[in-house]
């Protein structure tokens, strides 16, 4: 059924059973997880005291549901899928990043979270909840954002969503790191790179990543503008939101940046491979050429004719040889002058 909990003005208590009413002061906040299903849907229509819309009752019941913000009729609903708890690369080495939703009914006295089970965010929340009442925040982890007590649904909302973003900024370093080292096997000529599979997994996989940046501040700055237009934003809450928005620009310039830096490194990993077989073909054409003369002077003196030059001299074997010495000798120059003459970059 989920964990209801009092935030008043100056304590906060959590709740044994459902309240059968709204608070006159503070509001409640509902926090149930995804495999409760919807089963406190009747109890959070029974103190809002008017039915949620059947448009987003599907959405509560859509695991696969993007980032997105709407309004009701006396309540809001915002979406914000929220990095999975799983790991980041898989054993193949491949990048895999796995979101959920987590659901947010907002109303005036009343906030409801539909959320993962195994969800930091939460968990941190609650504890930060438990500490409030004692005055103990030293406790509390450097990573969660909660300075005091929420004063309305919307500013706890906001909080959670900030962490929740944060989230997908904590994976810059592991990601970040792993490129590197694919870029450093792309460019290493020694060595042959074999991971193009994990590789091109793990564009698609910031691409993906940006669109769901993308969703998320889209849907945030709905709800920003809802409550501008509603003359209802704080200015605690315009600054929750700023950051919260400013650090999914800081997803979406990340993730476009990783994004580039693969693509180069593909792109000098072929130019590198490009450079190293016209190398190749280089040396082929310049013995070729430091032997098509040689073959020249061999195939003329394999002719099948009874009379020709230096056959009856006793000297022609050597006089052949010689020319063929000859011949070498100055394709190796014209070699030597026209390699100069782009090394000192001379037209």
């Amino acid at each position: 059924m989920g964990i209801w909990t009092h935030l008043g003005q100056h304590d906060i208590q959590r709740l044994d059973d459902a309240p059968t009413q709204l608070p006159e002061q503070g509001f409640l906040w509902l926090d149930t997880l995804l495999d409760d299903d919807l089963v406190w849907i009747p109890t959070v229509e029974a103190l809002l005291g008017f039915k949620l819309d059947e448009l987003h009752l599907e959405d509560l019941a859509n695991t696969f549901h993007p980032s997105h913000f709407d309004i009701g009729d006396g309540y809001n609903i915002l979406i914000i899928r929220s990095l999975s708890s799983k790991p980041l690369f898989d054993d193949s080495n491949r990048l895999s990043i796995k979101t959920r939703p987590v659901f947010f009914v907002i109303a005036p006295k009343l906030l409801v979270t539909f959320r993962p089970k195994d969800s930091r965010t939460f968990a941190m929340a609650r504890k930060f909840l438990e500490l409030a009442n004692t005055r103990n925040l030293d406790e509390i982890e450097h990573f969660l954002k909660f300075k005091r007590a929420p004063a309305d649904p919307n500013e706890l909302m906001i909080q959670l969503v900030s962490n929740l973003v944060d989230r997908f900024l904590e994976t810059r370093i592991e990601i970040s790191e792993q490129l590197d080292r694919w870029q450093r096997d792309l460019l290493n000529p020694r060595k042959r790179f074999q991971d193009w599979n994990a590789l091109l997994a793990a564009r698609n996989e910031m691409n993906r990543l940006e669109s769901v940046a993308q969703d998320q501040r889209d849907a945030l700055t709905d709800w920003q503008d809802d409550q501008e237009r509603e003359g209802k934003m704080a200015a605690s809450l315009q600054v929750n939101a700023r950051d919260a928005l400013e650090h999914l620009e800081r997803v979406v310039s990340l993730t476009r940046r990783l994004g580039a830096n693969t693509e180069t490194a593909v792109q000098l990993h072929f130019s590198a491979t490009a450079h190293k077989t016209n190398e190749i073909v280089t040396v082929l054409t310049m013995l070729t050429a430091l032997f098509m003369p040689l073959t020249l002077i061999s195939g003329i003196f394999g002719m099948n004719f009874g009379n020709m030059p230096l056959l009856e001299n006793p000297n022609g074997f050597w006089i052949s040889l010689g020319l063929m010495g000859l011949s070498s000798a100055i394709s190796v120059a014209l070699i030597v002058w026209i390699k100069g003459r782009h090394t000192l970059g001379k037209p």
